[in-house]
């Protein structure tokens, strides 16, 4: 599928994803940086993952991960600095939402500083403390 809005194109095609351009856009976050393009593209091809353009540069990334029809884990969401304060990152979550594969499930996330962001979209804090276990550790971490 795709969307537009003014000088913006967002896609769910993944032929479209410029991994390159998402690599580039992860290494800047908190959450990814560490990431490998190899990751990176493993990523992509295994989630619906929305690619937002300016012209013809990929300036935004969100992906989500979803079984249709409970529960979907939005992650990786990114826009390039020089592309915020805009309204495109909530015309990206407006149009993730609104998604068939995600508008009938709970749409779980985590963030370290956009809380009041998401809020503004119906996001809540979850009552229950979220828990992880990362590959090679055993108890998890952080």
């Amino acid at each position: 599928m795709q969307w537009t809005r003014g000088e913006y194109t967002l896609t769910d095609d993944p032929a479209r994803a410029d991994i390159a351009a998402i690599h580039g856009l992860l290494q800047r976050t908190y959450w990814a940086g560490s990431r490998s393009r190899e990751q990176v593209a493993v990523t992509v091809a295994s989630s619906l993952c929305f690619s937002l353009f300016h012209d013809d540069s990929q300036v935004g990334v969100a992906r989500v991960l979803t079984d249709v029809g409970a529960t979907s884990y939005l992650c990786d969401v990114v826009i390039d600095p020089d592309h915020r304060d805009v309204g495109i990152g909530s015309w990206l979550m407006e149009v993730i939402l609104d998604h068939p594969s995600v508008r009938r499930t709970r749409v779980l996330l985590i963030t370290r500083d956009a809380q009041p962001f998401y809020r503004r979209l119906g996001f809540a804090t979850h009552p229950y403390e979220c828990m992880v276990r990362s590959p090679g550790e055993e108890g998890g971490s952080e």
